[in-house]
């Protein structure tokens, strides 16, 4: 996850973050005091570990023959199985398996050393246990030795006993064959008795070198008797479990102390801190870590659009427009922020939206897709509440400021809105005026839109639309949204272009995913999307200019003005002419 994205989490989601810290910091003070309410916990039951090492001794001289120890591997294997423990249990007393279980051998091939560590219930116990191994090995390293040396000795005059019989034989048949011909041919016998000569020297010089270097050496010395160290229950347990499934032998570690199996070293196994401050900020601590775990998986299980780089990812269409949020207030009172507060940030969102729609305008005309009159916009959404109306009316006074005539048209005839923000009169199958200087309304094309029949008011709003291409720079309509009704569907032939307005935070993947599907699948795929309430955008009334600009201050004394009125829509601009532009509308 990138650091930015998980700002954009924790932004978002900071009160759970607060809530479980502050609840984590609570309960470990509150585990604190109930601790010292609570009866004093049972002394720990000690128990007890000692170490015999034996280093490989290197400084031998090379005539001193040596026993070969260089597998240390293979005598740790030795120390667990056979003779050595059988050895060990006879002078302790105990049982094979009960010192099996008790041992535990590590090996270090860097030092070559060889520990053995024997755990007991006693000092004692635990320290006549280890060196009682260590004796063991030693001597039964010994014997072997000393076997060797018997069974090479035993070898080497056999040999000699052959050599000379060989020349006993070789001589007694010489002389044989010397008694019986004189004359005879003695050089294959003479050959022979040399050879068994030669054999019989070689096993004398074999048998003086034996018998001079006697037993090898075995090069194993201790550094000193095992000293006693006390461990935990837990610890001592798992000792005894992991000799009995005979896990004991440890190879290629460089620590010079035991490896724990779960208890600490000393009586008492590590604990919690005991002050309430010290529990406090350990609570804290987990109560964080539950917190951001819990705030990235409530993330991953959001599938609500946020930001731009997601809406464009998955729907893969630009982002025109980023629309900072609106405070309750203004939502509540149906502002126009775009044209009460001109330097606003939102204001500058709309005129962003302004020039997409220019651009793709001025795209058409070069491409000859359109033959001149006014530029007709579809906005839509996936649902209610998400933000076109508001849109509608924003995009419509930006569109106007620099002289051009809007008219916005109400097709959302189940649940209008528009004349709302707009304002002024409200008369059925005409053109009225709105309080802001060159948008126009059209707020129901039919005598009475809730009586009438969908088809009715839809076929009434395609003839609005042709007639206001004649007469108007920009026709703006205001649509239900494409998911809860078949009416901006059914009005896409009359259009050049289809904005999608995204929610920040509130519209789904899916449902904005359908929309532009069906967009797409009408052959008006959208030309964008307005993401409304986006909060990577700054959001201020004076976001350009210096609280002290005096072009602020008409704006500001027009937005109080604004905010003292009951009424719906505007209240600053010019009144229009709205009979000029009755006709467009008429039934």
């Amino acid at each position: 996850m990138e650091p930015r994205h998980l700002i954009r989490i924790l932004r978002r989601r900071w009160r759970l973050l607060v809530v479980l810290a502050v609840a984590g910091a609570a309960l470990g003070s509150a585990s604190a005091v109930m601790a010292s309410d609570a009866a004093p916990p049972p002394p720990p039951v000690v128990r007890y570990d000692a170490c015999h090492t034996l280093l490989v001794d290197t400084s031998v001289p090379d005539i001193v023959e040596t026993w070969d120890v260089s597998n240390l591997a293979q005598l740790a294997e030795r120390v667990t199985l056979g003779a050595i423990p059988e050895s060990v249990a006879a002078s302790q007393g105990l049982d094979v398996d009960e010192v099996v279980s008790r041992v535990r051998v590590r090996v270090r091939n860097d030092v070559e050393s060889l520990t053995l560590c024997a755990v007991g219930e006693t000092p004692g116990e635990a320290e006549g246990l280890a060196d009682a191994f260590a004796a063991a090995l030693i001597d039964f390293l010994e014997q072997e030795a000393a076997a060797f040396q018997q069974e090479r000795l035993t070898a080497v005059s056999a040999r000699i006993d052959d050599g000379q019989a060989c020349v006993d034989e070789m001589r007694s048949r010489l002389d044989e064959l010397l008694a019986a011909d004189p004359g005879a041919d003695t050089l294959v016998l003479e050959q022979r008795l040399a050879e068994c000569r030669l054999q019989l020297t070689a096993a004398n010089a074999d048998l003086i070198d034996y018998q001079s270097a006697g037993v090898p050496v075995v090069p194993l010395e201790s550094l000193d008797s095992a000293e006693a160290r006390e461990i935990g229950e837990a610890e001592y347990e798992a000792r005894r479990r992991a000799g009995a499934a005979g896990t004991n032998i440890e190879i290629g570690i460089g620590d010079e102390e035991p490896v724990s199996f779960g208890g600490g070293g000393g009586s008492a196994a590590p604990s919690l801190p005991d002050g309430p401050v010290a529990r406090g900020v350990l609570g804290l601590v987990a109560g964080l870590a539950l917190g951001l775990a819990g705030v990235v998986g409530l993330d991953r299980l959001d599938s609500r659009l946020r930001h731009k780089e997601e809406v464009e990812q998955i729907l893969d269409l630009p982002v025109l427009a980023e629309i900072p949020p609106l405070s309750r207030r203004d939502r509540r009172a149906a502002r126009i922020l775009a044209f009460e507060e001109p330097r606003s940030r939102a204001a500058e969102s709309y005129r962003a939206l302004r020039s997409a729609l220019d651009y793709a305008r001025l795209v058409d005309e070069e491409a000859g897709r359109v033959s001149g009159g006014a530029q007709v916009v579809l906005v839509t959404s996936s649902g209610p509440g998400e933000g076109k109306t508001t849109t509608v009316a924003n995009l419509a006074a930006v569109m106007a400021e620099g002289g051009r005539r809007v008219l916005a048209v109400n097709c959302d005839f189940r649940r209008p809105r528009l004349h709302r923000f707009l304002g002024g009169m409200s008369v059925p199958q005409r053109v009225n005026p709105t309080p802001v200087p060159g948008v126009f309304l059209v707020t129901q094309v039919t005598r009475s839109d809730a009586d009438a029949t969908p088809s009715e008011v839809v076929a009434a709003q395609r003839r609005v639309v042709e007639r206001a291409r004649e007469h108007y720079d920009v026709v703006l309509l205001d649509t239900a949204p494409a998911l809860t009704t078949n009416d901006a569907a059914e009005i896409l032939g009359v259009v050049d272009h289809v904005v999608v307005v995204v929610a920040a935070g509130r519209t789904g993947v899916e449902p904005a995913g359908r929309v532009v599907e069906l967009l797409e699948r009408r052959g008006r795929p959208p030309l964008g999307v307005v993401l409304v309430g986006a909060r990577d955008v700054p959001n201020s009334a004076e976001y350009y200019y210096d609280d002290d600009d005096p072009y602020l201050e008409p704006v500001r004394r027009r937005s109080r003005r604004r905010r003292r009125r009951s009424g719906d829509g505007p209240t600053a601009g010019p009144p229009g002419r709205a009979g000029e532009h009755a006709h467009v509308a008429g039934g």
